[in-house]
């Protein structure tokens, strides 16, 4: 205080007046320190609410990133064995030495794409030029177009695995590229797989995902403005070699960031993000998450909001106290409504943050119904395609045999296999109607059925695939009736399945031998069916039975058939066992109750040799 300020204390009372107001002033500076202590606690309680903060968020990244990988690595596994296995059909490759065979293979390869549910198939000659295909009817056909200069086909003809995503250069939709050589390497067969289903998948969990290849360039995510967008500058040999392959078609390719592509934070379109990435193990892709930095920064605001809430509180409770100098009514009156407004504020807060946790839990009760939907759903969709196969590949068997029966003029033949696929067509339309099962497994059809009859039916369905394996099947059946009350088409779909395994199990002899033997054991209806393949590990026999869990190549099947056949045989009432043969190989026990009727079980048991009716 300068000079020309100080009272004059000539004055009448001024010194007097001065200090007394000095005095009230300083008597508020310990007041003053508890909100600077509380303001100091919050910046380091706040730098560590953010610290915890991008812990969580990390670890969330990393979870999210290993599903997002794993949900990939899956749709494509799906139909990474179709190129191989068309390679080796003769339906498929049979125009590269024939092409007025080019109208069958269209038609052909236009039926096993509805099938599968690949977005298209086609086949290449050695010039890249396609032959066959199966949009050969639509206005962006493939036939005729010239497709040497994809990577895919180049290594399908060095003899590797051709793989590629990128924009189909007639159609403009982009799409992931499996191509296999046929193994005389005169021709290429490719599959093409439409990932836009998984993107829409992914946008429903409302989350930043994107895929990047080996330049950078985003062609997969939840962004559709950042697609064929680099997340880095590309470099003239990448941009070089991306024109070459026209991967991207013709789409200017513009750069998100200067940054660098591994940074913890980025800013793109304007928005900040905390960027994790993980690399998919396949042509060299990157799956990035981005959580927006706002999302990792509230646990700042919110302990800010704290403190200042506690300042608050804190000044009310200072001119609450300082009130009671004032007179002891008076102040009584101002603490009781100060404690009513604290009280109805925290009232308030508590009201509030039950009807958001309310709000809350019904969001996630209905992201749990969705999820469920959709669980049920890939299981139903992945059963249909499993259990119409096995009848799809026999009719197919006995197409053929019909035409060859026709060119030699055999008409007896020719109406017996219009018979058997007329059979097959009733047990498909039946089959759809028993995969209701997953939903309601109460309504299948159950009535009285003799269990040799279900073993006959299963092993005549199986014919053509024995004579295309030159397998040797053996039935050995009781004279008795084996008379069981169930589901016999149930029954009839577990029975192929395990006769089906055998003989895939026993192409490692040099002939399959596969024998159903059936009896009573105990009280009950007892099928076994052995085969003399490599048989089932000790250390696999519990899993044997999951689903999607193989011990064939992941080409060769879904993993799906025993876990149906397990659940099947469970909703009958039976058991089934997995077990070692006695000369090597595996061995499948269908156990079923039988008919509540006594039956002479000494009859039943007698399955000798003599017993043994042979089926190929």
């Amino acid at each position: 205080m300068s000079p020309e300020d100080m009272p004059d204390v000539a004055e009448d009372g001024g010194w007097r007046r001065w200090a007394r107001g000095w005095r009230r002033r300083a008597s508020w500076l310990p007041w003053l320190l508890p909100p600077l202590l509380i303001v100091a606690a919050s910046f380091f309680v706040a730098g560590l609410a953010e610290e915890r903060a991008r812990g969580l968020s990390d670890a969330r990244a990393r979870e999210r990133l290993t599903l997002y990988r794993e949900t990939i690595l899956r749709e494509l596994e799906k139909f990474r064995y179709l190129p191989h296995v068309l390679a080796r059909d003769p339906r498929a490759v049979a125009v590269l030495e024939a092409p007025e065979r080019a109208m069958s293979t269209n038609r052909f390869l236009k039926d096993m794409a509805a099938t599968v549910g690949a977005d298209s198939l086609y086949v290449m000659d050695r010039q890249g030029v396609t032959l066959a295909a199966s949009n050969f009817d639509s206005v962006g056909s493939f036939v005729g177009r010239d497709y040497g200069f994809r990577p895919y086909f180049l290594q399908a003809l060095a003899g590797m695995e051709g793989q590629l995503y990128a924009v189909g250069v007639t159609t403009g939709k982009p799409g992931f590229f499996f191509a296999r050589a046929t193994p005389d390497r005169t021709g290429v067969v490719v599959a093409k797989v439409d990932m836009r289903g998984l993107e829409r998948t992914w946008r429903e969990a409302g989350e930043t995902v994107v895929v990047t290849d080996r330049s950078d360039v985003v062609f997969l995510g939840t962004r559709d403005d950042w697609r064929y967008a680099s997340l880095a500058p590309l470099t003239g040999e990448s941009l070089a070699a991306i024109r070459s392959i026209r991967q991207y078609g013709d789409v200017r390719l513009p750069v998100l960031q200067a940054g660098p592509v591994d940074a913890e934070v980025m800013t793109l379109s304007d928005t900040a993000y905390r960027h994790a990435r993980l690399k998919v193990g396949l042509l060299d892709w990157t799956i990035h998450y981005f959580t927006p930095l706002a999302e990792v920064r509230a646990s700042r605001a919110v302990v800010w909001a704290a403190s200042l809430t506690l300042i608050l509180l804190y000044a009310i409770g200072a001119l609450g106290f300082r009130s009671i100098r004032l007179g002891r009514e008076r102040a009584g009156l101002r603490r009781d409504a100060a404690a009513l407004r604290l009280l109805n504020r925290r009232l308030r807060e508590e009201v509030d943050e039950r009807s958001r946790v309310e709000r809350e839990l019904r969001d996630a009760q209905a992201d749990l119904a969705r999820a469920s939907r959709l669980a049920a759903v890939g299981e139903m969709s992945a059963a249909v395609a499993h259990e119409l196969n096995q009848p799809l590949a026999a009719l197919g068997m006995f197409v053929s045999g019909a035409r060859l029966y026709q060119q030699r003029g055999e008409t007896g033949e020719v109406m017996e296999n219009l018979d058997e696929i007329d059979a097959l067509r009733h047990r498909m339309a039946s089959l759809t109607q028993e995969l209701k099962r997953f939903a309601r497994p109460g309504e299948s059809r159950i009535e009285t059925v003799d269990l040799r009859e279900c073993l006959k039916t299963s092993a005549k369905l199986l014919r053509p695939r024995v004579e295309e394996t030159g397998a040797r099947l053996r039935l050995l059946l009781p004279d008795a009736a084996l008379v069981a009350t169930t589901a016999p088409l149930r029954v009839e779909q577990v029975l192929v399945n395990l006769m089906r395994n055998a003989i895939d199990a026993g192409q490692v002899a040099d002939t399959p031998h596969v024998e159903a033997w059936a009896g009573v054991r105990d009280g009950a209806a007892v099928i076994e069916i052995t085969d003399n393949g490599g048989g089932v590990p000790e250390d696999l026999r519990e899993r044997i039975f999951e689903p999607f869990f193989s011990t064939k190549p992941a080409a060769s099947g879904l993993g799906l058939g025993l876990a149906i056949s397990a659940r099947i045989v469970e909703d009958l009432g039976g058991t089934l066992r997995v077990g070692a043969a006695a000369g090597g190989g595996a061995s499948f026990v269908l156990r079923l109750p039988l008919d509540a009727e006594p039956r002479d079980e000494e009859a039943a048991r007698g399955a000798g040799a003599g017993a043994g009716e042979p089926v190929a």
